[in-house]
């Protein structure tokens, strides 16, 4: 595949990409620059915004939590909540909502318009209960699917109510620490990257004419689903640690029962596993994908977790167009499926 053409063709500065296969990376390839007009090259030290990838993340932390007892992905929220609750209806009056069917999309929320825009310089910094105060139920849970990043917003208010911590302390703590990983993280609105990272690494977002957007590096006031900045050799090391504990292999984050739940269907959507979205390849081996798109910004990870292989791709670019229509899914089909 000539990548160079194809992000010629779709005005994609700079693109990072890692294959594992048999638990471990077989190779990263980058190509282009962090910022259009720069000789700033993308390598494997580039960091790119994941968008909301960042739910596969907050999701891991869920579940790890539940493994430990520390929370039962079955319980009403409203028990775990504090400082905000759900209003009860005859829409939760059979089904409650749980942190399993909110992982899943399916905990009965949409989203409201306007709530999870980019943060601008000079704006007010809402923290998740500011929206969860907007928040209802629209329908019964487990009787829908519908993509909610408000769901999101009401796990991080859980986990902070129960821990007192939020969702960048967690994963740091759960999963990045005892990963090895030094350049994922949360990047929380109005701070600098974290000791050891420099800005220079962390790519600028560009639109799909190539251009430098306004926001050169947005941030979302749902910090659990939209926050995460990372690697793509990072990346992939994550995603290699669910498919090992899927297959029972030691030293994983979640137990092989848990990482087994995790990627399976849930409520009524087949396809909805917890935190991650399940489909089949063209030869009908099971896989689950996770993907973000944001401002400047696009990326998606899909893994063959029978088959202990996948691949992870990154761009700095915002081109328009779903994953799958653009050098993104070109790159992963070609990978996977070429």
């Amino acid at each position: 595949m000539n990548i160079p053409e194809r992000m010629s063709r779709f005005n994609v500065p700079g693109v990072s990409i890692t294959h594992f296969a048999d638990g471990k990376i077989a190779y990263s390839k980058h190509f282009g620059t962090l910022e259009a007009g720069t000789d700033k090259a993308v390598n494997e030290n580039s960091i790119f915004h994941a968008c909301s990838i960042s739910k596969m993340v907050t999701s891991l932390c869920v579940l790890r939590l539940a493994q430990d007892g520390v929370l039962d992905l079955h319980r009403d929220v409203n028990e775990y909540l504090t400082s905000w609750k759900i209003t009860d209806s005859e829409l939760t009056s059979q089904n409650k909502v749980t942190l399993a069917n909110l992982l899943a999309h399916q905990g009965g929320f949409y989203d409201c318009e306007d709530s999870f825009n980019p943060h601008k310089q000079g704006d007010d910094i809402p923290h998740p209960i500011d929206i969860l105060r907007k928040a209802r139920i629209g329908y019964a849970p487990e009787t829908e699917f519908e993509y909610s990043d408000t769901g999101f917003c009401v796990i991080a208010q859980v986990l902070e109510d129960v821990l007192g911590e939020a969702v960048p302390q967690i994963a740091k703590r759960l999963v990045f620490d005892p990963l090895g990983l030094t350049r994922t993280f949360f990047w929380e609105i109005g701070k600098n990257p974290p000791d050891g990272v420099s800005l220079a690494d962390c790519a600028v977002g560009h639109g799909n004419n190539g251009e430098i957007v306004d926001e050169i590096r947005a941030q979302y006031p749902n910090i659990e689903g939209a926050a995460l900045w990372t690697t793509t050799n990072e990346l992939a090391r994550i995603v290699i640690d669910i498919i090992n504990a899927y297959h029972g292999k030691d030293g994983t984050i979640l137990s092989q029962e848990m990482a087994k739940f995790m990627l399976s269907p849930y409520g009524c959507a087949e396809y909805a596993g917890l935190g991650v979205f399940l489909v089949k390849d063209k030869a009908g081996a099971p896989c689950f994908f996770s993907q973000g798109w944001g401002v400047g910004m696009q990326c998606k990870l899909r893994a063959h977790y029978e088959g202990q292989s996948g691949v992870v791709v990154m761009t700095n670019s915002e081109p328009g167009m779903e994953q799958d229509a653009a050098l993104v899914g070109e790159i992963i089909e070609h990978v996977c499926n070429g």
